[in-house]
């Protein structure tokens, strides 16, 4: 579906069509909760173990193809197809982009340290770097993470992103406009994570976890509002795929256990703090003003 496409949609969706979306959808958010439930037990009692964590990130995309069976869905309308080079590296750089101007801020404004011991250490351990400097060992790490590490969080990320992009986005606009689509699909990501900030260790410690969430939630909607933009103008789902595995690479794997831990450092840094969130949410309201600016200069053709 072209962006044209889902603008018009919004309009001219009459009652009857309108109905049968959103049975639709409440089908896929009704399974995404039973197998994300399922997930969640092992996740939960057994810890955030790889196997578990993968198990639970392609919970919706279970719920996804199980909702195309039950309620005839064109599978190609998921956006399989491969987009233009530019989309996909997009996606690879934009994390790279707001998650380094956040920690800039982090680490600038002394809320907290640079370079953590810990992560060198689990660096070298990880990639048997014995003997490296920290120098080489941190870019020599970065340089394997950020390439041949893209494997395996793309594959996870793939099966979050078919249920968030794939799925839910282009049907919401069908029946939305672009930010409220963006905002509904950023508060459901949210919402899906809700059970693990809670009670695992998927949190920065367990002080104020409700304030963390808001903070998460902000995160995700500002993350929304740039992946709806990169689904509708790519018309592929592939983009977000590549932003979500990118953006777990370089700020969860690098740059925030890069960052030594202060005693308020977890109110500011990482997911669960407000810069990061905040700076996202920035990035996202741009890519929004900006959808509305190419709408509009398209109109006036």
């Amino acid at each position: 579906m072209t962006s044209d496409e889902n603008m018009d949609a919004v309009e001219q969706t009459g009652d009857a069509a309108r109905s049968q979306i959103l049975l639709t959808l409440a089908w896929f958010v009704g399974l995404t909760a039973l197998f994300a439930g399922a997930a969640y037990y092992f996740v939960i009692e057994h810890g955030l173990r790889r196997y578990y964590v993968s198990m639970l990130m392609w919970t919706p995309a279970l719920a996804v193809l199980l909702t195309c069976k039950i309620r005839s869905v064109d599978l190609p309308a998921l956006g399989w197809r491969w987009p233009a080079g530019r989309w996909i590296a997009a996606g690879y750089l934009l994390p790279v982009l707001y998650g380094a101007t956040a920690y800039a801020i982090i680490w600038g404004g002394g809320f907290g340290g640079l370079i953590d011991p810990k992560f060198v250490k689990e660096v070298s351990y990880f990639l048997g770097l014995a003997n490296w400097s920290e120098g080489a060992t941190i870019a020599f790490g970065i340089l394997m993470f950020g390439t041949v590490g893209m494997i395996w969080h793309t594959a996870t990320a793939l099966g979050e992103e078919i249920g968030w992009r794939g799925f839910l986005t282009p049907t919401l606009l069908r029946i939305m406009s672009f930010p409220l689509t963006s905002i509904v699909v950023g508060l459901l990501w949210a919402l899906w994570h809700l059970p693990i900030i809670f009670w695992t260790k998927y949190n920065a410690g367990p002080n104020d976890l409700e304030l963390q969430f808001l903070n998460y939630s902000l995160m995700t909607v500002g993350m929304s509002f740039i992946l709806t933009y990169l689904r509708v103008r790519s018309g592929s789902l592939w983009p977000a795929v590549i932003l979500h595995a990118s953006h777990n690479i370089y700020v969860l794997t690098i740059m925030q256990p890069m960052t030594i831990q202060y005693k308020e450092t977890w109110r500011y840094a990482s997911e669960f703090g407000f810069i990061l969130p905040l700076v996202t949410l920035a990035v996202g309201l741009y890519f929004w003003r900006r959808f509305e600016g190419e709408e509009k200069a398209a109109t006036a053709t």
